[in-house]
């Protein structure tokens, strides 16, 4: 049996580099272009800084006239339950062929460590990952290492970002499409 392989880009926007942060947005972006999009409500938010009001809040974009629910672009406003929800149900649309095995959806973050224990987080930890989600993130810090390239680069000059002119940096649907085309521009190299 033969397995397929389908890369998720992710990034969150949480309320701060502790223990017990709570996120306040998350985007995933399919290697063909399907997009998730969370707000959270329900986020704490006595923990937001000067620095998190100016670069994060201010850049959220949601409100309940302009969400999405298909599976193609979904655009969700909503508590940590809602939005767990509503991700298993974008992430089911990925359902491996029959003749797949074993976990065939691969996702990749830059320096994903707050990034991948918030995302488990949404299905009750790492063992309540659907199948379908291998267990390890993708670093794309890593993959630059390897290239060769400086770390500390700002990721926008590695990336296609002409279309990205609506969003803006620390958005965390803007830093998933960086990091998409940061990847892809890789993978052509």
């Amino acid at each position: 049996m033969k397995q397929s392989l389908k890369r998720l880009f992710l990034d969150t926007e949480f309320t701060g580099l502790t223990q017990d942060t709570s996120l306040i947005s998350l985007a995933i972006v399919a290697d063909s272009g399907e997009q998730f999009y969370a707000e959270f409500t329900d986020f704490n938010s006595s923990k937001i800084a000067d620095w998190l009001q100016e670069n994060v809040i201010d850049q959220l974009f949601l409100n309940k006239n302009n969400t999405c629910q298909n599976l193609a672009q979904y655009y969700i406003l909503g508590t940590k339950t809602e939005i767990a929800k509503a991700l298993k149900l974008w992430i089911a649309q990925f359902r491996p062929n029959n003749n797949d095995i074993g976990p065939f959806l691969q996702i990749w973050a830059d320096v994903p460590h707050y990034d991948w224990v918030l995302f488990c987080e949404l299905f009750g930890g790492a063992f309540g990952l659907p199948d379908s989600i291998h267990y390890m993130p993708m670093d794309m810090a890593t993959l630059l290492f390897i290239k060769g390239i400086d770390l500390d680069i700002d990721r926008e000059a590695l990336a296609n970002t002409e279309d990205l002119k609506a969003l803006k940096k620390h958005n965390a649907l803007y830093d998933t499409l960086v990091i998409k085309s940061i990847f892809e521009n890789l993978e052509n190299k």
